[in-house]
């Protein structure tokens, strides 16, 4: 489902927006305050932005949300399979104050008020919710983290520290490159079962990283009808969504934000 808020668009997931108690969305690049080349509502710090306007960026999203900006919490990302529990002490790190939190690819919590964001143009963001358990969260899956099966890590922590069951967890898989886009050498696609790839006559080869998300999440006992794949593709949609595939270096980042209600 589509939200309009003045000139900004958020995206959000059926699935989980039919939860009581969770609040998330998925943003794009229209509207904002960045100019030049991440020009809209970038949320990336390590992009050629002023961090003034990333900042501002976030108070817009918490605004039109319903986030507490103060409170939103992120990693520093780098394509790994690491995910840190967070608790009420971490809150704002990586948005209104400095992080700690290195190497970070996956966030989960428990502590109601406390909203999570992982970063994206063009890779994997999934969010996954408990609203049982009271527990929720954001994954950053690249091609890497997909073949490392980060989305499944953050399940175990869910089911192993949160005594979270996967009959109850719902997931949304958020817009990232497609299979019609996702084009890549024989060394990763050798990566992915056969079925995902689709060899090309040019000696390049398509992956499904959306498919292969879902079946990651399904070995994990999350049912197929609790699991929501917005299917937008970033590449294809380059005019409203951020895509490094589409952009190279002159791209912004989108977020992909989830929160337990108080």
């Amino acid at each position: 489902m589509k939200i309009d808020v003045e000139d900004r668009v958020y995206l959000k997931s059926e699935t989980l927006h039919s939860l009581n108690n969770i609040n998330h969305c998925f943003t794009t690049k229209c509207g904002g305050v960045s100019c030049g080349q991440v020009s809209g509502l970038n949320l990336g710090f390590r992009c050629d932005d002023d961090p003034h306007n990333v900042t501002g960026n976030y108070r817009l999203v918490a605004k039109d949300i319903g986030f507490p900006f103060e409170r939103i919490t992120a990693g520093r990302q780098t394509h790994s399979a690491n995910i840190r529990i967070i608790t009420d002490e971490d809150a704002g790190m990586g948005v209104s104050r400095e992080s700690e939190m290195q190497d970070v690819d996956g966030l989960v919590t428990n502590v109601p008020g406390l909203p999570l964001v992982v970063f994206y143009a063009d890779c994997v963001p999934v969010l996954l919710a408990d609203e049982k358990a009271g527990v929720i969260a954001a994954v950053h899956s690249g091609w890497r983290g997909t073949v490392a099966e980060i989305s499944g890590v953050a399940v175990d922590i869910m089911m192993q520290r949160f005594s979270s069951r996967p009959e109850n967890i719902k997931a949304a898989i958020g817009p990232s490159i497609g299979k019609c886009c996702f084009e890549t050498g024989e060394e990763v696609a050798n990566q992915f079962d056969a079925d995902l790839v689709t060899e090309k006559k040019n000696g390049k080869f398509f992956v499904d990283l959306w498919e292969a998300n879902k079946r990651i999440l399904e070995k994990k006992g999350i049912v197929q009808k609790n699991i929501d794949v917005l299917g937008l593709c970033t590449v294809c949609n380059s005019d409203m969504l951020y895509s490094y595939r589409a952009h190279k270096d002159a791209t912004g980042r989108m977020g992909a934000f989830i929160m337990l209600k108080n």
